[in-house]
C-alpha cells in the first residue's frame, strides 16, 4: 500500500507515468567504490607532482660569449637539462646567475632580460649555501646543475656528493681545464659538459624546450629572486637590485668584505680608499673612528657600556 502511495505521488509530480517501470537502484559495493576512489587520488596526486631542476651558473667564470644571444644560451642550459633525462616534459627549471661584478658581466641591459625571463640574481662570492637551501625546500628526487669553473667546482665535490648520494642528480658544466694536471673529481656526477661546447652546439639551436623556467623555488628565493650576499639584502624587483648595487651601501659593503678578508688596518687613513664620494668618505671615516676609539679602550683596559645599567 506504500509503495502505490508514493508511485501516486510521484505521477502527481510528474516523475514517471503509472505503465512506466521505476527505476531499480543496484547496491554498490563500498569496495569498488574505495578503490576508484584511490585511483582518482593517485591521478590527481600524479598530476600536481612537478619534476624540478636548479641551475646555478657563475655568470663570471662562465660568461656568456661575445655575439651570443642571452636567451639562446639560457635555452641551451634548459635543453642540457631536458636531455639529462631527469626533468621530463611539463618540468620546472629554476637558474640563478651569480656573480661578483654583475654590472659588468653580464652587464644590466642583459640581466634586464635574463630577468624578464624568470631568471634570478645573486650578487655573491660563493653558493654553497644555496644548495643545500633549494634542497631543504625541494625533497629528492630532483636535479641540481652547476655551471662554473673546474676548480671551483672541484671545491664543492664532497657536498655535491653527499647530495647525489641523499638521492639529487647533479649534472656539471665547466669550461676547458687550463692545467691539465687538474684534481680530477672524486667520483662521476650524472653528465657532464664542456661549458664551450655546450655554448656553440648549433644542433639544438630550434628545438623547441618542453618545460617551463621559473624563479628559484628555494625557502625565500620565489619571493626574493634578486639577492646580494655580500650586503645581506633580498628584493622583489630587478629595479631595487640595481639601486641597490648602485648605492653607497653596496659600494661600502664590498669594501668592507675586501678589507677583512686581506687584513687591511682600517685604522690608518691612507689605507682607505676615500675620495669616490662624500658618502662613501663619511662611512668610512666613522668605520675609521670606531675603531680608533675600540683600539683605545682595549689599550687601556676599558670596556665600553652594553646596556644602560652598565652605566652604574
Amino acid at each position: 500500500m506504500l509503495r502505490c502511495q508514493e508511485m501516486l505521488q510521484q505521477c502527481r509530480l510528474g516523475g514517471f507515468k503509472p505503465k512506466d517501470r521505476p527505476v531499480t537502484l543496484e547496491r554498490v559495493d563500498p569496495r569498488g567504490m574505495n578503490e576508484v576512489e584511490n585511483m582518482t587520488t593517485q591521478q590527481q596526486h600524479e598530476e600536481k607532482e612537478v619534476e624540478k631542476a636548479f641551475v646555478l651558473w657563475d655568470m663570471g667564470n662562465c660568461p656568456i660569449p661575445d655575439g651570443h644571444d642571452p636567451l639562446t644560451v639560457v635555452r641551451k642550459i634548459q635543453m642540457a637539462v631536458e636531455k639529462s633525462g631527469h626533468v621530463s616534459r611539463n618540468g620546472e627549471i629554476s637558474i640563478t646567475a651569480i656573480g661578483s661584478k654583475l654590472r659588468e658581466i653580464p652587464g644590466e641591459d642583459v640581466m634586464r632580460i635574463l630577468s624578464s625571463f624568470e631568471i634570478s640574481f645573486k650578487h655573491s662570492h660563493l653558493y654553497t649555501y644555496d644548495l643545500d637551501e633549494w634542497a631543504d625546500a625541494n625533497p629528492p628526487p630532483c636535479t641540481m646543475m652547476i655551471i662554473d669553473e673546474h676548480e671551483r667546482i672541484g671545491w664543492m665535490a664532497s657536498q655535491l656528493s653527499d647530495l647525489e648520494d641523499a638521492g639529487y642528480r647533479i649534472l656539471l658544466a665547466y669550461p676547458p681545464q687550463r692545467d691539465l694536471a687538474a684534481t680530477p673529481f672524486p667520483r662521476s656526477f650524472s653528465k657532464q659538459w664542456d661549458w664551450d661546447a655546450l655554448v656553440f652546439d648549433d644542433e639544438h639551436e630550434t628545438t623547441t624546450t618542453t618545460t617551463s623556467l621559473v624563479f628559484s623555488q628555494g625557502k625565500y628565493n620565489d619571493e626574493f629572486p634578486f639577492a646580494c650576499e655580500v650586503c645581506f639584502v633580498a628584493v622583489k624587483t630587478f629595479e631595487d637590485f640595481t639601486a641597490h648595487l648602485k648605492s653607497v651601501e653596496h659600494e661600502y659593503g664590498e669594501w668592507d668584505s675586501y678589507a677583512s678578508k686581506n687584513g687591511v688596518d682600517r685604522t690608518i687613513r691612507e689605507n682607505l680608499p676615500l675620495g669616490r664620494s662624500k658618502e662613501m668618505d663619511v662611512l668610512l671615516i666613522e668605520d675609521m673612528e670606531w675603531r680608533l676609539m675600540k683600539r683605545k679602550e682595549h689599550s687601556h683596559g676599558l670596556r665600553s657600556p652594553q646596556t644602560r645599567l652598565d652605566l652604574f
